[in-house]
């Protein structure tokens, strides 16, 4: 059975539509990272998750049951779910008071709060921090006690917003380390949004893309601008000089596509190119994520391909290379105007 099941669910902001997604499945047990740009629609979706805001259209299933977005059905609901904001906020108590808050809510008795509160103080590496005051940690440390404080409450989901985003790099490091073993050892459902394309592959065994409160599918970037036209009895986007990428589509003119990092090839100049579209440029940087190559490249705008390590291997590309990039057919997708 699906953990969560959206269908046609649209979120509404002052007019604007920042959330429009027909359908997204998740699965129990697993772990989730919501990739996209800024205004991407990642935080709304979140607090759908979490039950904290209502969605202006649609519905949404939990557990294979409709959720009735009235107070009193919510309430037994929520104390399965924690979201982890990107600030937290801490109360002008202790750390361990502050870790308590939840149990205490839940009328547990205080002996169970105080050693519930010290072992999760301890999953996080911050038992020694159990007394100071909390309102003068670093941000690090208050997103460490924060996910301590959610980890309290034995939730079966998490949901944490940017979780490393407002921190420094060693404590970026504790808190992957903290949500991957949350993910491994509890079998807690996991889902956190994030830009940062290496933490998605790190920590997450799926990834949502969002593009402008949409769903792009896999790749989920190389968001570019172009203008679609009619060519030889075909629409094509015109993405820049000597570029120009057939789509499928029902508009004209301006418009922004998506073009698909696995279908970008990259090859040294004597290298025979089976492409629909070949434009010089230069390799900017090489990412490994896990058995792939992503290759960050200049063509007169940064743009993503993903490649195997075979097929880099053999290329002999390197950092700093000019090369030809080539596009194969079906590489660009408008996605919006």
């Amino acid at each position: 059975m699906s953990l969560y099941v959206l269908r046609d669910v649209q979120q509404i902001f002052e007019g604007r539509t920042v959330l429009d997604l027909p359908e997204l499945v998740l699965e129990a047990g697993q772990s989730y990272a919501l990739l996209g740009p800024n205004g991407s629609g990642k935080t709304t979706l979140l607090h759908i998750l979490a039950m904290l805001n209502a969605p202006a259209k649609g519905r949404v299933f939990y557990k294979g049951q409709e959720i009735n977005w009235k107070a009193n059905y919510l309430t037994p609901i929520r104390r399965e779910l924690v979201l982890v904001d990107q600030h937290p906020i801490m109360f002008s108590t202790t750390v361990a008071k502050n870790v308590e808050y939840g149990l205490k809510v839940r009328r547990i008795n205080s002996a169970k709060r105080r050693q519930t509160a010290m072992e999760s103080l301890e999953r996080v590496g911050m038992q020694d921090f159990a007394h100071r005051p909390a309102h003068q940690l670093s941000g690090g440390e208050t997103q460490r006690v924060a996910i301590a404080r959610a980890m309290a409450c034995s939730p079966q989901v998490m949901l944490f917003d940017e979780p490393t985003a407002s921190v420094d790099v060693e404590n970026q490091a504790v808190i992957e380390k903290i949500i991957e073993s949350i993910r491994k050892e509890r079998e807690i459902t996991v889902i956190f949004s994030t830009h940062k394309r290496l933490e998605a592959s790190r920590l997450a065994e799926h990834r949502v893309f969002l593009f402008e409160g949409r769903l792009t599918g896999p790749g989920g970037e190389n968001i570019v601008p172009g203008y679609v036209a009619m060519k030889d009895g075909k629409k094509v986007c015109v993405v820049r000089e000597k570029l120009e990428l057939q789509v499928e589509s029902n508009i004209d003119g301006p418009c922004r596509i998506q073009v698909h990092p696995e279908k970008i090839g990259i090859y040294n100049k004597d290298q025979g190119i089976d492409s629909e579209q070949v434009v010089p440029g230069r390799v900017l940087q090489m990412t490994d994520e896990g058995g792939q190559i992503r290759v960050l490249l200049d063509i007169g705008f940064p743009i993503r391909s993903l490649m195997s390590r075979e097929a880099i291997a053999r290329s002999g590309i390197l950092v700093g290379d000019e090369v030809c990039v080539g596009f194969e057919a079906g590489a660009a997708d408008v996605v919006s105007r």
